[in-house]
């Protein structure tokens, strides 16, 4: 979500990186205000024993901070002099150190004793909202928001869980209302942008998704949604200039979640996060910068105690298994992957990792389902797709990767691998004729390239189609592709070509070519199969198999994503 800055991420992220100030809005803390119906139908009446949970996972200082904090409380109870501010602040430290069922109970108590300050209810909908408690959420911030209705983060906040809940409606009316506070509320106008997409007005999602853009350039998250308004408004060079954008600009930590989407300024959430300055925001920050700087040693035990903290955290596992990963703890990493997609089965990178590290280990049926997840959970990432696609090409679901290949390209045209994947796949399906015309297709668009005229020549020389065979044409492509590459391949594509055309003892040559060439490399098995075909060649017999049954074409290795903590996102 876009305005959710107190996500541990997200809280830390924003903070560590000053990005407070580029977000939007001029909130100031917002003052009491009288108890509406609506705020008071929500709020608890009778105490909420405030237990003190298991702090044995945080520092020595940690403990002391919330061990006092909760003594405080019970002494003053006994006293009969507690208030709702005394609540309300062990709330925010049980809050900031993830202790959610603890500060839970204690805003509740706050609300009860302090029934006219915002503050309270809006904490609560945000714990809601950050422990995936939408329903709640939404109740809570519309309670609070009676009583604050000019606080515009608490307004953005609302909208983007209307939207997540598929209430479009609500949450337009929602976004309408912050904007007309705040013009240059972000997150009202990318919710904005985006609901119109989905209604397919294209006009109206092009024009707030520009707004959005010109607001924050640096903010490339904004781009994709924009690139597919201008697509579907015909003009696919804006599209491409966005997408091209996106691609080159994005920032990613290495923790698979990215930190250029502007929210709110929030001047609670400011003093939510200042409270945790000594316990998970650090540790995580501490942990960051420890990998950045090569530290690994530091950074996995700032990990773990992040894990030992909260076991039910997906970002936390997620980054442990990625500081295991880049130090070469395989199993370690695969078993945090494991726990993160289990807590949070929606967390993409995680999915995506864990499929790569199934594939390694030959279980395709549980990768593939794995890159399944990912695709569902990140439609926008092209290795989630080019996983899932290449997966089901392995596993010979030749004319599903078909489709994969495909939805990749409506998102990004000039995707290379992509273009590729499908034309594998295509010809592993058997669909030589649509095979020819999308390479040729691929070919005006990256005439670069020389991987796409080298397959085209194959299916030209050796499909069992004769429509699809033109023995000339391959001939000036292959010409084409060996005066710029030398190597086994293309000798065995230039025989391919040669016994078309009728020439069997140039093929014969260009064959043997490729033998030497192969046990040069110490392929034997690759040199048997080659002498295999250079028997039909000396028969008189052309080719009709463009490659091979176990060709690697149709065996893709996973596209891995980035290992370190400051590498783009590719």
């Amino acid at each position: 979500m876009n305005c959710h800055l107190l996500g541990r991420v997200g809280a830390l992220l924003l903070w560590f990186f000053g990005f407070w100030s580029a977000s939007c809005g001029g909130n100031s803390t917002p003052a009491s205000a009288p108890v509406t119906d609506e705020a008071a139908a929500v709020i608890p009446t009778v105490q909420t024993p405030v237990p003190l949970p298991e702090i044995g996972g945080f520092d020595a200082e940690v403990q002391r901070e919330l061990r006092e904090g909760h003594n405080a409380i019970q002494v003053a109870i006994k006293a009969g002099n507690v208030t709702g501010e005394q609540y309300g602040r062990l709330g925010m430290q049980f809050a900031a150190y993830g202790l959610i069922d603890a500060a839970e109970a204690a805003y509740l108590n706050a609300r009860r004793l302090e029934p006219e300050l915002f503050r309270w209810g809006y904490y609560l909908g945000v714990l809601y909202d950050e422990s995936s408690r939408p329903e709640e959420a939404i109740d809570m911030l519309e309670s609070a928001l009676a009583l604050s209705p000019g606080y515009v983060a608490g307004i953005a906040r609302l909208g983007d869980l209307l939207v997540d809940q598929d209430r479009a409606t609500e949450a337009r009316r929602r976004y309408a209302d912050a904007l007309a506070l705040d013009q240059t509320c972000h997150p009202c106008l990318v919710g904005l942008g985006q609901i119109a997409l989905q209604e397919r007005d294209f006009v109206r999602a092009v024009d707030y998704l520009e707004q959005a853009v010109t607001l924050a350039p640096w903010a490339n998250t904004t781009r994709y949604p924009l690139a597919m308004a201008y697509r579907g408004q015909g003009d696919e060079d804006a599209a491409q200039a966005q997408l091209q954008a996106r691609t080159d600009g994005i920032l990613n930590t290495g923790m698979g979640r990215q930190i250029d989407r502007p929210g709110v300024y929030d001047a609670l959430l400011e003093e939510l996060v200042a409270v945790s300055t000594t316990g998970n925001v650090a540790l995580e920050a501490r942990g960051v910068l420890a990998a950045r700087e090569g530290r690994w040693a530091d950074a996995i035990d700032d990990f773990n105690q992040l894990v030992a903290a909260d076991p039910e955290n997906a970002v936390s596992r997620n980054l442990l298994a990625m500081a295991l990963l880049t130090t070469g703890d395989r199993d370690g990493a695969k078993l945090q992957y494991e726990a993160a997609v289990r807590v949070d089965p929606t967390h993409a990178r995680a999915n995506l990792q864990l499929g790569i590290l199934l594939v390694e280990e030959g279980l395709e049926t549980e990768a593939t389902m794995r890159f399944r997840q990912a695709v569902k959970f990140d439609p926008g990432s092209n290795l989630a797709y080019l996983n899932l696609a290449g997966a089901l090409l392995r596993s010979g679901e030749a004319a599903e990767a078909v489709g994969v290949y495909g939805e990749l390209l409506q998102l990004d045209p000039s995707n290379a691998p992509a273009r590729l994947g499908r034309a594998f796949a295509l010809i592993r399906d058997g669909r030589h004729g649509e095979a020819k015309a999308r390479l040729q297709e691929d070919m005006q668009a990256r005439p670069n390239e020389l991987a796409f005229p080298h397959t085209l020549v194959r299916l030209l020389a050796t499909s069992p189609e004769a429509g699809v065979r033109d023995g000339r044409l391959a001939l000036e492509l292959v010409q084409q592709v060996s005066a710029e590459l030398q190597n086994g391949e293309v000798a065995e594509t230039t025989a391919m070509v040669m016994a078309e055309l009728g020439a069997f003892d140039r093929a014969v040559r260009f064959q043997e070519l490729a033998i030497d060439l192969a046990e040069q490399a110490g392929r034997s098995d690759l040199s048997a199969q080659l002498r295999g075909m250079l028997a039909f060649y000396r028969q008189g017999q052309p080719s009709r198999r463009p490659f091979r049954d176990n060709d690697p074409v149709f065996f893709p290795a996973p596209f891995r994503p980035p290992g370190v903590f400051d590498e783009s996102v590719p």
